[in-house]
């Protein structure tokens, strides 16, 4: 049930890999480039590389044969001490950095409805897509943070899934 080994690599691997996100997170900062936009998910590289590591030096080193389930609960660790650890980061880069990271953000994500108004409101209806424009501006580093973190357990949930099916018995 609990097992203390499946924590301490998931804690290991996933703060290295939530470093590592955080790093290219950082580098599309200063290359002046939205790192929570589409080009963020360059961000995400390093997370099925650390899961695929972390299960492997837990079958080698602590379990000669590793179940399936086994190996799903490393790599969900793995994925949410990441995301923990990125998104933590993120939330105090954005406040030590200032409201600037937000309004670029924001404005990027405005342009890029404009773009696609036509086919949004078909998908989804006037109303609904008025109502996601406006909450562009209610945009909090905390809601960004929150954002990263649900993208990066989900991420890391389906390597997890592959990586845990890839080195099962």
């Amino acid at each position: 049930m609990f097992n203390q080994t499946i924590i301490r690599v998931g804690v290991r691997y996933g703060v290295l890999c939530g470093i590592a996100c955080f790093v290219l997170v950082l580098a599309l900062y200063f290359i002046d480039m939205n790192p929570f936009g589409d080009i963020g998910r360059i961000t995400y590289l390093p997370i099925p590389v650390f899961i695929f590591l972390a299960i492997r030096y837990f079958k080698l080193f602590n379990e000669g044969d590793l179940s399936f389930g086994k190996g799903f609960r490393v790599g969900l660790s793995v994925a949410f001490y990441t995301a923990l650890c990125t998104g933590m980061l993120v939330f105090l880069f954005i406040l030590l950095a200032g409201p600037q990271v937000i309004q670029n953000h924001v404005a990027e994500m405005k342009a890029l409805l404009d773009e696609t108004r036509e086919e949004q409101v078909k998908v989804i209806g006037e109303a609904f897509f008025e109502q996601g424009y406006k909450a562009l501006d209610s945009i909090t580093p905390s809601m960004l943070a929150a954002d990263d973190f649900v993208r990066r357990v989900v991420v890391g949930g389906v390597f997890a899934l592959v990586a845990a099916v890839f080195f099962r018995k």
